[in-house]
């Protein structure tokens, strides 16, 4: 079967879980000797690609595309222009049609495979990626975004979604594309390595994230000034414009010395903060599902999380504990931190367990639930759409147990 991958919407050192995500699923795709894969990539970040997934069978593409947020005139612009404008129905319509001039459409393949659900995804057979639909909620509402959302799951074949929470949101959301809507859970982005040894620093706080608004870190720095005795790593795309306000917040007498920003780095720079951590902390207003959370469970860390509908179903899934904090009330979120600490040994082995969830999960495995239900698009939606097993399993465990996950 002949695939094309549309990650040009992707810049490597960028795109944080999205990037991870598109890099373990096209290694598990590749994998399969049935499958012939013609992957588009951003013009200059091939090396990058290459160096992430080096197999020699796929055939790079890369594509220029204009009028990006994420190079430095981008993030300037972003700084300086209003969410309500930037996040507009008219501004998202106008910048996507500019873009879409410069897309490499593959007319060998049998079927496209778009990664990232916020980009029109055209014409042609394809199978679109959705990640969570925060942009349809009244919290998180961007009209633009939004708009473009409903018009790929209009025009997709099939519909991918990652984790439970976003994939029941899709199916009360867009019932009319049930039948054609897959659950298939990923593996953990970057669990710890084989033989990891953790020498935990006493209060040494991690949240490995974007600094997008909804990952909520003025909250959590509000916190730290609460919380005399630890210290704080946020590594990460530094996504304005909240960065700039992050590091001045960060810059202040009461937060100096205790708090840095290091920007996005490279997997054994995230393996030495992981191992060094004492605790992770998630305060995201709204995740398709948390991988720093899915890290911790794999180090063993305690982890105190925002109390939100997308992480308490995370933790449902995973069968796991943590302690929860009011989202945006520093004062909560200090107070759970400290009874973490306290009760750090307890926590810690709730990780433990939880990491079992995921434990057996492989990219060869998903990839090869991406092609089932990729096969199935290219040869006209014949019969019902494949299922992942996995999933299957794991809905079939969550109802004998009766906790709905």
């Amino acid at each position: 079967m002949r695939v094309a991958v549309d990650a040009a919407p992707i810049r490597p050192g960028h795109a944080a879980g999205l990037e991870a995500f598109t890099y373990g699923l096209l290694t598990g795709m590749v994998a399969d000797d049935s499958c012939d894969l013609r992957v588009n990539v951003l013009r200059g970040t091939l090396p990058e690609w290459r160096d992430q997934v080096p197999d020699a069978r796929i055939a790079w593409t890369e594509v220029t595309q204009p009028l990006r947020s994420d190079n430095p005139t981008g993030q300037l612009l972003r700084r300086w222009t209003p969410r309500v404008m930037r996040d507009s129905r008219t501004v998202r319509t106008a910048v996507n049609a500019v873009r879409q001039r410069s897309v490499v459409r593959h007319t060998d393949v049998d079927v496209t495979l778009f990664p990232f659900h916020c980009a029109p995804i055209g014409s042609g057979m394809s199978v679109v990626v959705l990640h969570d639909l925060r942009h349809l909620g009244s919290d998180f509402h961007a009209p633009g975004y939004a708009a473009v959302v409903r018009e790929n799951v209009a025009r997709a074949a099939a519909i991918v979604v990652t984790w439970p929470h976003p994939y029941r949101e899709a199916l009360r959301l867009f019932p009319e594309a049930a039948e054609r809507t897959v659950l298939i859970p990923t593996p953990t982005f970057q669990p710890a390595p084989e033989r990891a040894h953790a020498r935990p620093e006493p209060g040494l706080l991690v949240y490995p994230s974007s600094t997008a608004e909804h990952k909520n870190h003025i909250t959590l720095l509000e916190a730290m000034a609460l919380l005399p005795d630890c210290r704080l790593i946020c590594p990460g795309p530094l996504v304005e414009p909240e960065a700039s306000r992050l590091l001045a917040r960060a810059a202040q007498p009461d937060l100096h010395g205790r708090v840095s920003f290091p920007g996005f780095v490279s997997l054994d720079e995230l393996n030495d903060i992981y191992a060094r951590a004492d605790a992770v902390v998630v305060p995201s207003l709204w995740e398709a599902a948390s991988g720093a959370m899915l890290e911790a469970f794999t180090w063993g860390l305690p982890v105190a999380c925002a109390d939100v509908e997308p992480l308490r179903d995370q933790l449902r899934f995973n069968r796991a504990e943590a302690a929860v904090f009011r989202g945006r009330d520093p004062q909560s979120l200090a107070d759970a931190v400290r009874h973490l600490l306290d009760d750090r040994e307890r926590y810690a082995a709730a990780s433990r367990r939880a990491n079992d969830r995921l434990a057996g999960r492989t990219w060869e495995a998903t990839g090869r639930d991406y092609l089932d239900v990729l096969g199935w698009a290219a040869r006209g939606r014949s019969g019902p759409v494949p299922r992942s097993p996995f999933a299957e399993a794991a809905n079939d465990a969550a109802t004998s147990r009766g906790d709905g996950s």
